[in-house]
């Protein structure tokens, strides 16, 4: 991302200006869930939190996710990401000032994720639940919100598709979470984005 901002009203500014007002909601035959996207924008360096997922899960094991899961019945978007992330990784709703939405994704064709865009506050002290993450660590938004850091690769999996892959120095970002990082940075820089059909 070009010119990016160089203060945490300016990064404030920018994010709060390029979210979705209401969520999308999931198409019929979908399972919904919800993920918090929680940036902590403080003076040094701003980033965002992220999870790396316990082996024995059923689903996403050993994955790169933002903290989240299944919409309850009766549940909004908005009431699923926090209480998940609260969850998982004891982040309090009273820490989380949410800011909008991000566009949706598609996972495994059968999970639709809404992405909820948070600021965290900087003073946060995090804890997560070990039935379900294995650590949780950031990622700088200058890393993040960098299309020279993004790439594609065949799904080791399903050859014939490809997945968005980010590159970090110590853990393999891919699938949704990665898609939905890519959307996220072609909100921001392209008034009219187009993201083509990786996973």
């Amino acid at each position: 991302m070009n010119n990016r901002p160089n203060t945490p009203q300016g990064w404030r500014d920018l994010l709060s200006d390029k979210v979705l007002s209401r969520p999308d909601l999931a198409p019929a035959g979908l399972r919904a869930s919800s993920v918090l996207v929680p940036v902590i924008i403080d003076d040094a360096r701003p980033y965002l939190i992220l999870t790396k997922r316990t082996a024995h899960l059923p689903n996403h094991a050993g994955q790169i996710c933002f903290p989240g899961g299944k919409i309850n019945q009766g549940e909004s978007v908005m009431d699923a990401a926090l209480r998940e992330s609260e969850e998982e990784i004891g982040l309090t709703p009273d820490q989380v000032e949410p800011l909008g939405y991000l566009p949706g994704v598609v996972a495994a064709g059968q999970f639709h994720i809404a992405p909820v865009l948070g600021v965290v506050k900087p003073s946060v002290q995090l804890s997560p639940d070990p039935g379900e993450v294995e650590r949780i660590f950031a990622l700088p938004l200058d890393i993040a919100l960098n299309h020279s850091y993004f790439r594609e690769e065949p799904i080791h999996y399903q050859p014939t598709k490809k997945t968005w892959v980010i590159d970090h120095h110590e853990e393999y970002i891919w699938g949704a979470t990665a898609r939905i990082i890519v959307q996220w940075h072609a909100a921001i820089t392209n008034p009219n984005p187009f993201i083509h059909n990786s996973v």
